[in-house]
């Protein structure tokens, strides 16, 4: 306990400041666990919850090893099926993997639908909604994955994805109405993506479709902050928290436990507890700053950017900077 390393002494260092026994027979045992996890992911946050003026990255949730995806071709082999005002069309040759949830459009339409239903290997597939398009028993289209899931720990992402194909090397965030805009469904094309925008906490889209041959595989890859997994009473589980800072989650367990009890002395836990959150709020803004060598510096032409960037171009690969 004397070193507040492991889950387990954290419950116990709340438990018997707080007036409890530790030996797992105290009415405040399961409680105290719970009231643990509630500090633990209050902080992890960002500790806006339990100090208004910190809302912070920590340095400490950042995945050790960056999340991967690997961009689909598109899928345009042979011809397909399709009947105005149906929701069902036909491949003449069936993709291989299941497109389901992949965009899916026509060469002589502008509507871009999804595949709501496929089966892998199948000839025969299920649009969000009929066909607005002529009837046409071999149209010529394309099948398109844009949308992609993210590792499951994901949190948030840190910064632009980044890709080694195609002289592109940033994937710029940018929201999604920003994408719709700049990159709109209708006139999507092909390659290394410029931007993605988040559509859901886990989930991406990107503005290219990716390559166009059935082996043409692109690499993307992110870094993001994780979501730790809930913390049990353990003597071997160590919370991510720099262990120098550990203390603050067993202080603002206490902080609950003594609330909890109606106890007086939960004030002085919650000072305490917040002056531990603020020095390691402290401690994470000098780190960020340390970790560059030119802290808010803004390059205002592209030739003060680093020579080892691409050369600027527009969406058609012309160069203008």
């Amino acid at each position: 306990m004397a070193n507040y390393q492991y889950s387990a002494d954290l419950i116990d260092d709340a438990l018997q400041r707080a007036g409890e026994k530790t030996d797992g027979t105290s009415s405040f045992d399961a409680r105290a666990l719970r009231f643990l996890n509630r500090a633990y992911q209050a902080v992890w946050s960002g500790g806006n919850e339990l100090n208004p003026e910190i809302d912070e990255t920590w340095w400490w949730l950042r995945s050790s090893a960056p999340g991967v995806l690997t961009l689909d071709p598109v899928i345009e082999t042979g011809t397909v099926s399709v009947t105005n005002n149906s929701t069902s069309i036909t491949f003449s040759i069936a993709p291989t993997p299941s497109v389901a949830l992949r965009y899916f459009k026509t060469t002589n339409h502008a509507d871009v639908f999804r595949i709501s239903a496929h089966t892998a290997a199948a000839t025969a597939a299920t649009l969000d909604s009929v066909y607005t398009g002529d009837t046409d028993t071999a149209a010529t289209y394309k099948v398109m994955a844009i949308e992609y899931t993210l590792a499951s720990d994901v949190k948030n992402l840190i910064g632009p994805m980044r890709a080694y194909q195609d002289q592109v090397y940033r994937i710029e965030g940018i929201d999604e109405n920003s994408l719709d805009r700049d990159y709109p469904l209708r006139e999507i094309q092909g390659g290394v993506p410029r931007a993605f925008s988040m559509i859901t906490n886990s989930k991406v889209r990107f503005s290219h479709y990716g390559g166009s041959e059935s082996t043409d595989l692109i690499r993307v890859d992110y870094d993001y902050l994780i979501v730790p997994s809930a913390l049990t009473d353990s003597g071997s589980e160590e919370p991510l928290v720099p262990i120098e800072y550990r203390r603050l989650l067993s202080d603002f367990a206490l902080m609950f436990l003594l609330s909890d009890k109606h106890d007086s002395r939960a004030e002085d836990a919650a000072r305490l507890a917040q002056s531990g959150l603020t020095a390691m709020a402290q401690e994470n803004r000098r780190r960020q700053i340390r970790l560059t060598s030119q802290p808010g510096h803004i390059y205002p032409r592209p030739i003060s950017l680093s020579k080892n960037r691409a050369p600027l171009r527009t969406a058609s690969g012309l160069i203008i900077g």
